[in-house]
């Protein structure tokens, strides 16, 4: 993942409104290279790990979260994988859910890494 996919997922989110503007280009780009420094081999400890820089480190000045969520999927169909729902839930309000979860800081990246686990499949598509 590079810089330019998080400038493009922060120019996505704001598309529901919010500020413009780049507080700390270096939290972003700490925030998207963390998944891959070595101490993550699984996917799902990768979309922890960004799930946890991204959305707490606040390199945008506004939708870091949302932001985070369009970075989330992205990572995970570009791994070849995709988040299945547990039990009937919404999806997508369960995935807002721990990313609020993971940018207060008071969720473990275990709980985070867990809870990607439990829902992250691989895709049958190939991605060529």
């Amino acid at each position: 993942m590079k810089l330019a996919d998080a400038l493009s997922a922060h120019d996505r989110a704001l598309r529901t409104g919010g500020l413009e503007g780049i507080l700390n280009p270096g939290l972003i780009e700490s925030a998207i290279a963390r998944p891959y420094i070595g101490y993550y081999p699984q996917i799902w400890q990768k979309a922890g790990a960004l799930v946890q820089s991204m959305a707490s480190n606040h390199g945008f000045a506004d939708g870091n979260k949302r932001t985070t969520l369009l970075l989330v999927h992205t990572l995970i169909t570009n791994s070849g994988y995709l988040l299945k729902a547990r039990n009937k839930e919404d999806l997508e309000q369960a995935l807002e859910d721990i990313i609020v979860a993971g940018a207060s800081r008071e969720t473990p990246l275990q709980q985070l890494t867990e809870w990607f686990r439990l829902r992250v499949e691989r895709s049958n598509k190939s991605l060529f």
